[in-house]
């Protein structure tokens, strides 16, 4: 996709402009000069004159630049406010989609249950961690992007810590699962061997036990319930 640049005003038109503007000041100037004179006026009533006129577009300058100063304060602030409820929304898609991406894992786990799907989704979630590690690392690096952000970061370094037991668990578990592999029933061969080695990790994962909720659920609703929280105010 091209992106346009936004068009500048040309510096010659603004330069000519303002020099037709002075001369037409000017030669209005001469002009109201010459015709006091041939009204035979006196030339100190013109020069009081020429000065109330200066007053009164000083004046007008001053106030519209006033005026302008602050219209434009108040757009400047209106598009830092827009451009902050982007990046929150932003980022809140990002934490929905690493939730989507762990509980489609969960219940794939959960419908098959076999050392195939055992590799492939704890696959999956061990290359999920490094993508909320990123997350985590650009939210500390916009700053007071949100009111509650020490929580949210914490929230999602939790999860971090949760994902990376789980892929240290796999690393420890996954030769003695595919060991253990029976095609006549790869469903009670994996749960057996779970059982038999002590993967406490998995097993809790996928029947959303107590390590789940206090670790992954708590540390969830820290990160995205706090994000939804300041952006919707629900």
């Amino acid at each position: 996709m091209t992106v346009l640049s936004p068009k500048k005003p040309p510096i010659l038109g603004t330069i000519l402009f303002a020099l037709i503007a002075i001369s037409v000041a000017f030669g209005s100037t001469l002009v109201g000069y010459r015709l006091y004179i041939l009204a035979r006026k006196p030339i100190p009533d013109f020069y009081t004159k020429l000065g109330d006129l200066a007053l009164e577009l000083s004046v007008v300058v001053i106030v519209g630049a006033l005026i302008k100063a602050v219209v434009d304060w108040g757009t400047s602030q209106r598009r830092r406010h827009d451009e902050k409820i982007e990046t929150r929304l932003e980022f809140m898609k990002r934490v929905r989609a690493m939730h989507v991406a762990v509980e489609n894992s969960r219940d794939l786990l959960n419908a098959h249950g076999t050392p195939r799907t055992y590799g492939e989704q704890s696959r999956r979630l061990m290359e999920l961690r490094p993508e909320v590690e990123e997350i985590s690392e650009d939210l500390k690096a916009s700053s007071d992007l949100f009111e509650e952000q020490r929580i949210i970061v914490d929230g999602l370094e939790g999860i971090v810590n949760y994902l990376r037991q789980g892929g240290e668990e796999y690393v420890r578990c996954h030769e003695a699962v595919d060991a253990g592999f029976n095609p006549q029933n790869a469903r009670l061969s994996f749960f057996s061997t779970a059982e038999s080695k002590g993967m406490e990790w998995i097993r809790d994962f996928m029947g959303a036990g107590r390590e789940y909720r206090r670790n992954y659920v708590a540390n969830l609703s820290k990160a995205k319930g706090t994000m939804r929280s300041e952006i919707y105010g629900a």
